[in-house]
């Protein structure tokens, strides 16, 4: 075929001589860049002096040799080239608050206080992505063989974001803080009979000087340490009010930067860390990390949608499908219960555990589950959820069956009345399908925070009750009034609410009838000697089996009791922009755990060559 480039075509009149005389520098002449060109020119020659199926079958072999090129390009180049993360980048959280104090000894009881310090401030340990405990300003520690002696040796050359050493006496000023009755901390009760001493600059040591308590390691280990030469020089009354609450200095992963407030309204816009360059684990990869704040989550969506923040703190059920930008959905197991506690002393109906049982079959936990949490939820029949220690999947359960409910009602006296032949035909009264006993009507109000997931709830419950002849008269009330004016004060019949039970599932808090009132977390009436000491007697022993065998008979008795109907257990939901990489998530105790790997998270990459596996 090559040979009649050399051939006289008469078809092209262009003969060997005319492709000499094109190419005067000669083909075995020195090349110059010059020559070079000219002979490139010669190329579109090649078509003239070609037959067509030749043509053709030089296209066909061009076309394969790129189709080649393109494919071994494709295939074998990601073998050597790799992205690794790399440092730099900004990330937009929206959050549905206000922070308010962000100072661990205060915080706890405030979701949006409590993100910022988790990556503000250090503890002793830290919980990881996978909810184990491990070491961070600690180095070790030893328990005494009596459990009563735990012994911490801190790391050396720690800074505070303002420079200054980490020390022994840190620690001590922050747990005698937290004990102080004049600060009122959140954390006080954690520390009753834990006395805290400095053995030398880098180790301290907590002693029980009451019985041991085993959660102690889970509970008590991971708070957030404050600066003594920051706050030692703020008195008491005035902790709530330094601008170290919104200006805190701590050891964490990233300080303090900025942030923003609406000068008629005081609320504060937009909250901005940044990286803390002297950090003593490893520094994370995102330079800059801002909280926007809302009021409610409608705005929050919107937000998102407008492309003003990148991550949802939490994304309700109800929400999802008004977002209209993509958005990795990350489904957390949170150890969070919904229920609907009973306070008899507000209304003797309830005082008789027949008629709470009854209640107990009229409710329709799924459908809940299935209209108002879109299925992002799951049933639970005790206080100690799966998955934690004591979990006992036997006991009594309480499934919706009204039949069962209505036979129980029946036995204990409570009767629908029957209306007569005439009233009926003349219709001088509606028809009431309300049970009543002794001229009494079996009415129970249902109080709940004023927000469309309890609602929802509501009108569900009412609908099970009513079909049983129970009567339940809704009691809303804003989120804020709902804590300060009802829950404190146990004023309340029913009342639909959640608890988080935090690391470990030490019921003690929740069930302990010494924290029925304020400010312990008991929100029943209920009291049970044997209960007592079943919860009492767990928290002092170290042994896990003895634990659940106490947890399991525990768990019984509530379940017979009936003080409380556990309805739910929701799965968290939080949402992050596809930019943000590295998150690796499954389990969150409290909401600011999804920041537990957080030095991990990235958006920015680099490339680098490697050699292929």
């Amino acid at each position: 075929m090559f040979k009649k480039l050399f051939l006289k075509n008469k078809s092209q009149n262009i003969s060997t001589e005319d492709l000499v005389k094109n190419n005067s520098s000669g083909i075995l002449k020195k090349i110059n860049p010059l020559g070079l060109v000219k002979k490139i020119k010669n190329i579109v020659y090649i078509p003239k002096v070609l037959s067509k199926i030749e043509r053709l079958i030089l296209l066909v072999a061009f076309i394969s040799i790129f189709c080649s090129i393109i494919y071994i390009a494709f295939t074998t180049i990601p073998n050597y080239i790799n992205k690794k993360p790399a440092y730099g980048g900004t990330y937009t959280e929206g959050v549905v608050g206000q922070p308010q104090f962000l100072n661990p000894i205060l915080a706890p009881a405030s979701d949006s206080d409590l993100d910022i310090t988790k990556l503000v401030y250090s503890g002793l340990l830290k919980y990881n992505e996978n909810q184990e405990l491990v070491l961070d300003l600690a180095e070790n520690y030893e328990i005494s063989e009596d459990q009563k002696n735990y012994t911490f040796h801190i790391k050396s050359g720690i800074k505070w974001h303002d420079g200054e050493e980490v020390k022994a006496d840190d620690i001590v000023f922050t747990v005698q803080t937290i004990k102080n009755p004049e600060y009122q901390s959140p954390l006080k009760t954690s520390f009753s009979g834990v006395a805290v001493e400095k053995i030398d600059d880098y180790t301290i040591k907590f002693t029980l000087t009451g019985n041991t308590f085993s959660p102690f390691l889970k509970e008590n280990t991971t708070f957030g340490i404050i600066p003594q030469h920051i706050w030692q020089d703020i008195p008491p009354k005035s902790a709530t009010l330094t601008e170290y609450n919104l200006e805190p200095i701590g050891s964490g992963p990233y300080q303090f930067k900025e942030y923003k407030k609406d000068k008629k309204t005081s609320f504060i816009n937009s909250y901005s860390l940044s990286a803390f360059e002297n950090y003593f684990d490893k520094k994370p990869y995102i330079e800059e990390i801002t909280f926007r704040f809302y009021d409610e989550y409608a705005t929050l969506i919107s937000a998102y949608n407008k492309k003003e923040v990148e991550g949802i703190s939490y994304l309700p059920t109800e929400e999802k499908n008004n977002l209209k930008k993509e958005i990795n959905e990350y489904i957390l197991k949170l150890p969070r219960y919904y229920a609907i506690f009973f306070n008899e002393a507000e209304n003797n109906i309830l005082a008789k555990k027949e008629i709470r049982q009854a209640i107990a079959h009229s409710i329709d936990r799924q459908k809940i589950i299935n209209e108002v949490m879109l299925g992002q939820g799951i049933i639970i029949d005790s206080p100690i959820l799966p998955g934690f220690l004591g979990y006992a999947p036997e006991v009594k359960k309480y499934n919706y069956d009204p039949e069962k409910a209505k036979a129980i009602l029946e036995e204990q006296g409570w009767k629908i009345k029957n209306q007569s032949k005439e009233e009926v035909e003349e219709n001088t009264a509606e028809v009431d399908n309300i049970r009543s006993k002794d001229n009494v009507k079996l009415e129970i109000t249902l109080t709940y925070a004023l927000q469309l997931e309890f609602s929802q709830i509501f009108k569900i419950i009412s609908e099970n009750l009513a079909e049983v002849g129970i009567n339940i008269i809704a009691q809303e009330i804003d989120s804020t009034i709902l804590q300060s004016d009802y829950i404190r004060s146990r004023n309340y019949e029913a009342l639909i609410y959640g608890q988080l039970i935090s690391h470990d599932p030490d019921p003690y808090p929740f069930w302990h009838s010494s924290q029925r009132e304020d400010p312990g977390l008991n929100l029943t009436a209920f009291k049970n000697k044997s209960v007592d000491n079943l919860l009492e007697e767990a928290r002092k022993t170290s042994n896990e089996d003895d634990r659940i065998k106490k947890y399991l008979h525990f768990q019984n008795v509530v379940a017979d009791e009936v003080p409380a109907i556990l309805l739910y257990s929701p799965t968290y939901l939080y949402g992050v922009n596809k930019k943000v990489e590295g998150i690796n998530l499954e389990y969150v105790a409290i909401p600011s755990d999804r920041f537990a790997n957080i030095g991990n998270w990235y958006i920015k990459t680099d490339q680098y060559w490697k050699k292929p596996n």
